[in-house]
């Protein structure tokens, strides 16, 4: 049992949620004696799956609302605001278009003879995973 409350919460005094949860403002505090600053994990050491688990979904909310709101914006106040298909249409492909080129981003791909045309190898692709998606520039 302790090891699923380790593996789930995390072990250790290091895991300071409080910290996470209520975080201190900038030069609200005393001015005699500042807050010490708190580290929330230690280092080198593995995230616990409830921390994880939070945290990659703050991402996708993140990543998704980034994705879905220049499509819908430019598309609901400029182009047709009442053709609401075509603002599903344009929503869809820019998931559909973020989801290949972060799948491209994250391949690590040489591109061939470019060793003998450059004098380097080139790729393309990071191999990173790195959300490429839309911008308001579209």
């Amino acid at each position: 049992m302790v090891q699923i409350k380790e593996a789930v919460l995390g072990s250790g005094e290091g895991y300071d949620y409080k910290a996470l949860c209520m975080p201190t403002l900038p030069y609200c505090g005393s001015r005699s004696k500042p807050a010490p600053p708190t580290t929330f994990y230690p280092l080198d050491e593995p995230l616990p799956l409830l921390l994880s688990l939070l945290m990659g979904l703050q991402h996708a909310f993140a990543m998704v609302g980034g994705l879905i709101t220049p499509p819908y914006v430019v598309f609901r106040f400029t182009i047709d605001f009442a053709n609401v298909e075509l603002q599903q249409y344009a929503i869809s492909a820019a998931l559909i278009t973020s989801g290949l080129c972060t799948l491209v981003n994250l391949a690590h791909w040489e591109i061939p003879l470019s060793k003998k045309l450059f004098g380097k190898r080139l790729y393309i692709g990071s191999g990173l995973l790195s959300v490429m998606g839309t911008s308001f520039t579209f």
